[in-house]
């Protein structure tokens, strides 16, 4: 669920350290970018509630350090996290013009059951000085692989960034363009460049599953052709990405980094060697995948040679979120949310410290049309952008008439699911006239595809895929849960708990036409809501009884006993963690460490 309201960030120094950050912000090229950082404190501040924090804060980003509101890296100091974040992100996503394009991105992965950097916003403010509204994300860091893959205790030695420009496996470019995330082990590339070699090696997908979680890595080509990103793997920049090797020994892949995905500033130039290569503007979103990937020899073997798994994982995303029905309204929500703090930031052009970094003249209602349907495009900096829900639809559309899902059904068994047996691929044509309308602003134009229109849609309101993802979920975290599980069913049957039965309770979710979990409180909380909170039985969401008691500590609510003792083993998004009779169990509030 959203939050109700965008938190505060307050960042307090000497003013003569902004004066010399400021001063380091002045550069035209990324190449200049200095990484300038100081010692500062932090007031995070939520609701009326404020934590404290002792940072680094360093000028941040890539591309965004030449832009006229530069982006900032924090790292929490003395051993704290900010609800299990130490390092994290801000950044202005000038170029996007609906600023929601890093959010909603985000959010389509994790409702596809893939592995995402956490996205929301933040007001920042510097020395009391009002700074905007920042899109606020989580850093890939040691700490951030220990919270989503365990920690047991061993230094993360094979975590691999490729942020470079023009990175690929089969030219060998990754063996020299990425690096290894760990400072202390920079010089340790051998297991990575091994893989390089192993997946240049591969001709057929058991040679890859040897190495990879397959089916892991196929749906998130899947979510990147749906997005039409150019910023990852499949792209001609093939960058903003990582690559972790697993404690079971398997790679996985994690991109970040998503203010350019959804039809954000696509050029024919970043498709070399396609025949749309050059002359007219063409349609992105009528792209086949074929056409979208630059012939990588892995995406051969894994998709291109039968694609009938990525199909499957593909409307796997679909069903669950990148439909119309779904999506649309998430906008909506979305665009309630920070519409007031964007047209603040908008009016006020907060924030932008570099005057001679690349500006942005988009204003609030530019904003308004760019989350409906209006293709905005701005001249003078090159930046160009879909509107969300018409890249939405667009895409939507040909991804259902090519892969032959059902889009008329009212049931939603049947709705945004695949049409079996297969029927023959329909592909939309990307060849196209783009007429370009003046706006309001010189040089700032509104573009559309031969004049045409797509119809208005109203979202069916009553469609949900609530399903828990399966399909192209990264195994070792299933096969980890699957222990945790397994270890805390066995728990269940050696003791007996005082908290109330099934029986005791008002089953609150059936009026939301949820069941009540049969394990009542001894069920696992996946997450909560305003509504209480949820677990899952049979692949579907039940809720929690709303009397459950989980305050004595943390890990009761995830199946866990109370420890005896303060003494911290492991420390995760859930809470401290120590060790009794060789079970783990949940350190109090009440230690106060």
């Amino acid at each position: 669920m959203l939050d109700k309201k965008v938190p505060e960030i307050r960042i307090t120094m000497p003013e003569s350290s902004w004066n010399e950050m400021v001063e380091k912000a002045q550069i035209e090229y990324q190449s200049d970018r200095t990484g300038f950082g100081v010692e500062a404190d932090m007031k995070f501040i939520y609701e009326k509630n404020e934590e404290d924090f002792k940072i680094n804060f360093k000028l941040g980003g890539k591309s965004t350090t030449s832009f006229s509101k530069p982006g900032y890296n924090i790292k929490i100091k003395d051993g704290k996290n900010l609800h299990g974040t130490k390092n994290f992100r801000l950044r202005s996503d000038q170029r996007d013009v609906s600023m929601m394009r890093s959010k909603i991105t985000t959010d389509i992965l994790q409702k596809s059951g893939l592995i995402a950097v956490e996205t929301g916003y933040t007001e920042l403010y510097v020395n009391d000085e009002y700074m905007g509204l920042w899109v606020i994300s989580d850093s890939i860091k040691n700490h951030w692989i220990k919270r989503k893959f365990g920690d047991n205790g061993e230094e993360i030695k094979t975590l691999y960034e490729c942020n470079g420009d023009v990175i690929r496996f089969d030219d060998g470019s990754a063996k020299t363009k990425c690096i290894n995330k760990n400072d202390e082990y920079s010089d340790y590339m051998e297991p990575f460049n091994t893989f390089v070699d192993q997946v240049n090696a591969a001709k057929t997908r058991q040679d890859l599953e040897e190495i990879m979680d397959v089916d892991n890595f196929i749906k998130y080509m899947a979510w990147e052709w749906l997005m039409g990103s150019f910023d990852h793997f499949l792209s001609y920049y093939g960058h903003n990405l990582c690559w972790y090797k697993q404690p079971n020994d398997k790679w996985i892949y994690i991109p970040y980094d998503h203010d350019i995905e959804m039809g954000q500033d696509e050029y024919i130039g970043f498709y070399p060697n396609r025949t749309f290569n050059h002359g007219n503007d063409i349609d992105f979103t009528n792209l086949s995948f074929k056409e979208f990937e630059l012939d990588h020899p892995i995406i051969q073997v894994l998709i291109n040679d039968d694609d009938t798994v990525f199909r499957e994982l593909l409307d796997d995303i679909i069903s669950k979120v990148f439909n119309p029905d779904t999506l649309l309204l998430h906008i909506d929500e979305v665009r309630s949310l920070i519409g007031p703090y964007v047209k603040k930031d908008r009016e006020s052009g907060a924030g932008k410290i570099n005057k001679i970094g690349k500006d942005t003249r988009f204003t609030y209602d530019h904003f308004l049309l760019n989350t409906e349907y209006t293709y905005i495009y701005d001249w003078i900096t090159g930046f160009r952008s879909y509107g969300l829900k018409d890249w939405i639809r667009r895409r939507y559309n040909f991804a259902a008439a090519y892969y032959g899902i059902n889009t008329n059904s009212t049931s939603s068994n049947e709705k945004h699911k695949l049409i079996e047996p297969r029927p023959e691929p329909i592909k939309y044509s990307y060849r196209t006239i783009v007429f370009m309308d003046e706006a309001d602003i010189e040089e700032i134009y509104y573009l559309n595809f031969d004049n045409k229109y797509l119809p208005e849609y109203t979202p069916d309101e009553g469609y949900a895929d609530d399903r828990i993802p399966i399909l192209g979920v990264n195994q070792y975290n299933l096969e980890r849960e699957e222990s945790i599980n397994s270890t805390i069913n066995n728990n269940s049957t050696e003791t007996s708990t005082t908290q109330p039965s099934l029986d005791e309770n008002v089953c609150w979710s059936e009026a939301l036409g949820y069941k009540c979990c049969s394990s009542g409180c001894n069920s696992i909380v996946i997450f909560t809501d305003e509504n209480g909170s949820w677990s899952a039985e049979n692949n579907e969401w039940c809720g929690i009884p709303a009397s459950c008691d989980y305050s004595e500590c943390p890990g009761l609510k995830l199946g866990y006993k109370c420890c005896k003792d303060c003494v911290v083993f492991s420390e995760d998004d859930d809470g401290l963690w120590g060790i009794e009779n060789n079970y783990w169990c949940s350190i109090k509030p009440t230690c106060n460490l």
